[in-house]
């Protein structure tokens, strides 16, 4: 093997090393709390009442702050740290082009 082919060391208690599971359903959430918006034109069309839209409305407009809010519980310090940085790193390069 010559230099140019050494394999990157990766830290073992780094802040990726121990988000495993918990980082993968914290995104699902975030993800899952917005897709719940696009059931809301569905809700409007349907034969309910009044009463019953306006409630499953509400609860479908408030979805992806409450699972933000399980999610960071769910993900912890060092996963949403890693999460955060990642999406700054990301608004920061398409920002920048």
């Amino acid at each position: 093997m010559g230099t140019g082919s050494q394999p990157k060391m990766v830290e073992k208690n780094g802040p990726s090393s121990n988000v495993g599971w918990r980082f993968a359903a914290g995104i699902v959430l975030i993800v899952g709390g917005y897709i719940a918006w696009t059931f809301i034109p569905v809700v409007v069309a349907t034969d309910l009442s009044t009463g019953a839209k306006s409630v499953l409305t509400a609860l479908l407009g408030a979805t992806p702050f409450m699972t933000k809010i399980v999610a960071v519980a769910i993900m912890g310090k060092p996963a949403y740290d890693l999460f955060k940085r990642t999406v700054l790193k990301s608004l920061r390069v398409r920002a920048s082009s």
